[in-house]
C-alpha cells in the first residue's frame, strides 16, 4: 500500500524530474543566480541544512518564501517540496511508534502530514520564515506520540486527499469573480470582459506604457510565447468561443514577475530599512523570495497587497482601449 509519505515524494519528483530547480524566484530563466541544481541535489542540501540549523539557513528561508508565494497563486508545488524535505525525519519515528504502540503506521504518517500542514497555515503571518520548518517538525512529532496512545484515528488518508487535491474548479470560480472587479454593475459578462480590457489598455496608453504591451501582443499572436492562464481556465472564459483563447492573459503578465525590495518598498510607501525589519520579524504583509543576499518581491503579491485586481484580459480589448485613449491615432 502506498502511504502519504511515498505519494508526496513521487509527486514532487514527477514535477521536477531532472530539470534544474530554482528556489530564488521559481523560474531558472528569470533568476539572476545562474547555477541551479537538480531536485535530487537540491533536496540533499535542504535535508542537510535542516538537520544542522534550519533557523539560520538561507536555503530554508527561500523554500518557505517560495511555498508562501505558491500558496498565493493557488498552487501547492513548493508546499509539497517543503513536506518532501521534512518527511525523511518523520519516517523512522512513525515506524517506531507504530511498532511500539501497535497502531497503524499509515494513520500515524497521515496525522503527521496533516498536522505539519496545519502549522504551515497557522504560521503564514507573524512567524519568521526561519522558524516555520522546526515548528512543523515539532508539531508532527507531538501528534505522532499522541496518536500512538489514541484508541481511534482522528486523521485518515481522506483528510490528506483534501489537503493535497487540486482545486481547479474553485480557482476558476474565483478568477471569474475577480475578473469583473469595478464593473460589477454590468450584467452581461461579455460586455464586462471588454470593459475591463479597454480600461487597462486606456490606462497603459495614458501612462506611456502601451509600447511594451504591443510588443507582448505581437509575441502572443506569433505564438512565440503565451499568457500564464492554463487551458482549463481559457475554455471557461466568456468569449473564448468567438475569440482566440490563446490571446487571453493576466494583466500581471505585462510586468516582470519579481522586483527588488527597494522598488517594492517605494510602491508600498515604506522605507527599505523598514521592509527589512518586517521581513526579519515575520511581519511583512506577504511572502518575499530570497535570492542570495537580497530579496525579490512577487509583482502579483504586491498587486494583491495594493488591491489591484489581476484581471484576465484579451489583446483586442487592450488595444481598443489604448486606441480610444490616444484619440484614434496610431
Amino acid at each position: 500500500m502506498v502511504d502519504v509519505f511515498d505519494r508526496i515524494e513521487w509527486d514532487v519528483r514527477k514535477i521536477f524530474r531532472e530539470d534544474p530547480v530554482c528556489v530564488h524566484v521559481g523560474d531558472v530563466e528569470q533568476c539572476d543566480i545562474k547555477r541551479h541544481p537538480t531536485y535530487s541535489k537540491f533536496r540533499a542540501d535542504a535535508l542537510a541544512a535542516g538537520v544542522r540549523s534550519a533557523p539560520s539557513s538561507r536555503l530554508w528561508e527561500s523554500m518557505i518564501a517560495m511555498g508562501r508565494l505558491c500558496d498565493l497563486d493557488g498552487g501547492d508545488t513548493w508546499r509539497l517540496v517543503i513536506l518532501d524535505c521534512i518527511i525523511p525525519c518523520f519516517r523512522s519515528l512513525s515506524t517506531r511508534i507504530a511498532r511500539d504502540f501497535r497502531v497503524d503506521r499509515e494513520e500515524i504518517r497521515s496525522a503527521m502530514v496533516a498536522t505539519a500542514l496545519e502549522v504551515w497555515r497557522d504560521t503564514a503571518m507573524g512567524v519568521p520564515p526561519r522558524h516555520v520548518r522546526d515548528r512543523m517538525v515539532k508539531a508532527a512529532f507531538d501528534v505522532a506520540f499522541r496518536r500512538g496512545n489514541a484508541d481511534s484515528s482522528e486523521y485518515s488518508m481522506g483528510d490528506i486527499e483534501i489537503f493535497l487535491s487540486s482545486e481547479i474548479s474553485t480557482q476558476e470560480t474565483e478568477l471569474k469573480a475577480s475578473s469583473i472587479v469595478d464593473v460589477g454593475s454590468v450584467r452581461d459578462v461579455n460586455v464586462a470582459e471588454r470593459i475591463r480590457g479597454e480600461r487597462l489598455g486606456a490606462l497603459l496608453e495614458r501612462q506611456g506604457c502601451f509600447n511594451a504591451a504591443r510588443s507582448f501582443h505581437g509575441e502572443l499572436r506569433a505564438g512565440r510565447r503565451s499568457g500564464s492562464i492554463n487551458q482549463a481556465l481559457k475554455a471557461g472564459l466568456p468569449r473564448s468561443w468567438i475569440s482566440d483563447s490563446n490571446l487571453y492573459y493576466y494583466a500581471s503578465d505585462l510586468y516582470p514577475s519579481f522586483v527588488g525590495l527597494r522598488e517594492a518598498a517605494v510602491v508600498m510607501g515604506i522605507a527599505e530599512s523598514a521592509a527589512h525589519r518586517l521581513i526579519r520579524a515575520g511581519q511583512f504583509p506577504f511572502p518575499v523570495a530570497r535570492a542570495g543576499w537580497s530579496y525579490k518581491v512577487s509583482v502579483r503579491a504586491l498587486m494583491h497587497f495594493k488591491g489591484i485586481p489581476d484581471a484576465i484580459v484579451h489583446v483586442d480589448d487592450i488595444e481598443n482601449g489604448a486606441l480610444h485613449a490616444s484619440g484614434g491615432v496610431r
